[in-house]
């Protein structure tokens, strides 16, 4: 599965770096989405969903609600309907957006834990 993960991070104390690591060892193509990394360790990092020409089957958001939000406007206007909301990432407006939008969504879920095969 491609998997862009929003937010990922270099720095191992945080999820974005965890999540990383926990898709790859599941054999995941992980494309990690971060504005001001050009690298996430030694994989390419984009600035943005509209620089991956990859298909993306999921989008993993480990941002804040604030981020989350744009980061779902770009998605639909993407066309990309298939969202991971990881704990923190959403609140009510988000919940809201995603209904209205009719986005395939997980939300408040941690994609390490919970199988990321309940979007197939």
């Amino acid at each position: 599965m491609n998997i862009a993960l929003v937010w990922a991070s270099n720095d191992t104390s945080k999820y974005g770096n965890k999540i990383l690591h926990n898709l790859l060892s599941k054999w995941h193509l992980v494309l990690p989405v971060n504005p001001k990394e050009d690298f996430i360790e030694t994989i390419r990092c984009y600035k943005s969903l509209s620089e991956i020409k990859n298909k993306i089957d999921v989008i993993n958001l480990v941002t804040p609600p604030k981020v989350t939000l744009e980061v779902l406007k770009e998605a639909l206007n993407l066309w990309y309907k298939k969202v991971w909301c990881q704990p923190g990432a959403s609140d009510e407006n988000i919940i809201e957006f995603l209904k209205e939008n009719n986005f395939d969504y997980i939300a408040d879920a941690c994609i390490m834990i919970e199988n990321i095969r309940k979007l197939d």
